[in-house]
């Protein structure tokens, strides 16, 4: 599929086949860019057979581990997680909606970095302690095309219009322009991340849209927290994991330290984090080493 964007016509790579990938290579017409991608998507496609060779022998090399582990004793399945997601009593959980009606202004590598964020947020979901009822509001057919093939099976409400979805008096839109802290998560509440990937480009996009939809808005309390470095704009599964880490350590700080990484920290916000990160560290070690000391005493002879 070809698409003409301001005058130009640009090619969808990933959707030619080789031979004609080899026939907009000899064209004098495209640019260095165009050359580079076209190179690289040839190189994918020659690249074929040894990937699948190789998946071959990855699971091969699954299904040997496996069969020695039943022989040695030590095969355990991974267990089943439990379904998340419910529509009963909605007043007694905690609600995030990602709110994806930001299909136009983003482009098609802004829609695939979006993509991996919001797989990355139902991954951290689904594995949490204290698990949220995730939302994923407004997805449309070019948001869809750039998510992980298995997200129709992803334990989510796929709700429509987030302003349609839920009551307005039930809805707080999360922006770095509001002048309100969020204190704290209230049950019942719907906490609404907008699904943007601009780089700074669009500011106010979200914080306007819930204005003129008459939402009430509220900020992270980033500044009250920790001292930030660089681009105080955070991506979509930062905003997500932080609200997550609060529902279960119910410390806005220790929550913040916990997920974002040390280059967005002041160096005594870094040394903080590491700290706690060897305490954490210590105390598993030692719970370890008492239980091993435990098994030891139940285990050994008495006179």
């Amino acid at each position: 599929m070809n698409e003409e964007q301001n005058g130009v016509y640009q090619h969808n790579y990933k959707e030619m086949n080789l031979e004609d990938l080899k026939k907009l290579l000899e064209s004098c017409e495209i640019s260095k860019n165009q050359k580079k991608k076209i190179l690289k998507q040839i190189k994918w496609i020659e690249s074929a057979d040894s990937r699948r060779e190789l998946r071959k022998k990855r699971k091969q090399r699954y299904k040997e581990m496996t069969k020695q582990s039943i022989k040695d004793g030590t095969y355990s399945k991974r267990q089943k997680l439990e379904k998340i997601t419910t529509r009963d009593n909605f007043d007694e959980l905690h609600h995030i909606a990602i709110d994806l009606s930001f299909d136009k202004l983003m482009t098609n590598k802004d829609l695939r970095k979006l993509g991996k964020q919001l797989g990355w947020c139902y991954k951290e979901n689904r594995r949490s302690q204290h698990p949220v009822q995730f939302h994923i509001c407004g997805l449309q057919d070019r948001m869809r095309s750039h998510l992980d093939p298995s997200f129709t099976n992803w334990d989510v409400h796929f709700d429509g219009n987030v302003f349609e979805s839920f009551p307005k008096e039930k809805l707080t839109y999360l922006t770095a322009e509001s002048g309100n802290v969020l204190e704290e998560l209230k049950h019942g509440m719907v906490y609404v991340i907008g699904g943007l990937v601009d780089h700074n480009h669009k500011k106010g996009v979200c914080h306007n849209l819930a204005e003129e939809n008459k939402i009430s808005t509220a900020r992270l309390p980033l500044a009250e927290n920790v001292d930030l470095q660089g681009r105080k704009v955070l991506t979509v599964n930062h905003v997500f994991e932080i609200i997550l880490a609060f529902c279960e350590c119910r410390n806005w700080r220790d929550a913040v330290l916990k997920i974002l990484p040390p280059k967005k920290l002041s160096s005594n916000d870094v040394t903080s984090k590491t700290n706690e990160n060897h305490c954490d560290e210590v105390q598993k070690s030692s719970e370890h080493v008492d239980e091993d000391f435990s098994n030891k005493l139940l285990t050994k002879d008495l006179p």
